[in-house]
């Protein structure tokens, strides 16, 4: 076999395990070469976190959110090929930040995790939970386990689009509790991508808080200058 054709074969095995697996040699980013973490230095200090905390307040129910940092740029980058491109080392990078954040934080304020579940139409067109995905890799990395505590009632309108006062209606209502044992008197985090209006995280906060939670925080990748 000459050596033309044993590179072409190699091409095709790395395109496979690629593929298989969500890895190669280059930034996942950037796509420049990086044979460590997957995420070169360069890319690396461009992700900017900023540890973000906002309270959200609706009605007389408040609860607070934090977020790594701002909708844009690396951390952007990151979610979209998480979510659209079926990047789980995306997850397993974002997670490792939002890991680090919990355990500097809210190790000691914090029993259970669970995450914002997908609409049944989402879950069909993209096969997974974004959401899901980071808050698996959160609870290994931090040892808090995790459950799937709510799930969506029906099919609400996409929230991409609407202003935030349609947003707030769009999805109120739309949660529905499991697993209820497994909530009272305990402290939730629950795990998102990105906050905008807010109104998605308060409805599966507030759904939560009412089956007799201790508290109920909120921690996402990104949070929407919007």
């Amino acid at each position: 076999m000459g050596r033309g054709s044993f590179e072409i074969i190699k091409q095709i095995v790395d395109n496979i395990l690629s593929t298989i697996y969500g890895i190669d040699d280059k930034c996942i980013i950037c796509d420049e070469y990086e044979d460590k973490d997957y995420i070169c230095e360069k890319c690396k200090k461009s992700i900017n976190i900023i540890n973000l905390e906002s309270s959200i307040t609706h009605q007389d129910d408040e609860f607070i959110s934090y977020s790594l940092g701002f909708y844009g740029y690396e951390l952007k980058k990151l979610i979209l090929k998480l979510k659209y491109n079926k990047s789980f080392l995306a997850g397993k990078i974002l997670a490792g930040y939002m890991s680090d954040f919990i355990l500097e934080n809210l190790k000691d304020k914090i029993d259970i995790l669970t995450f914002i579940p997908s609409s049944k139409s989402a879950l069909k067109s993209r096969g997974f939970n974004q959401c899901e995905v980071l808050c698996k890799y959160i609870s290994k990395n931090c040892e808090i386990p995790y459950k799937e505590l709510i799930y969506k009632a029906s099919d609400s309108a996409d929230q991409l689009g609407l202003d935030n006062i349609k947003r707030w209606e769009n999805i109120k209502g739309s949660f529905i509790v499991k697993n209820k044992k497994e909530i009272e008197g305990k402290r939730v985090l629950i795990i998102d991508d990105v906050i905008t209006s807010g109104a998605t995280a308060f409805y599966a906060a507030k759904a939560i808080k009412e089956i007799k939670a201790n508290e109920v925080f909120i921690l996402t990748v990104a949070k929407s200058r919007v």
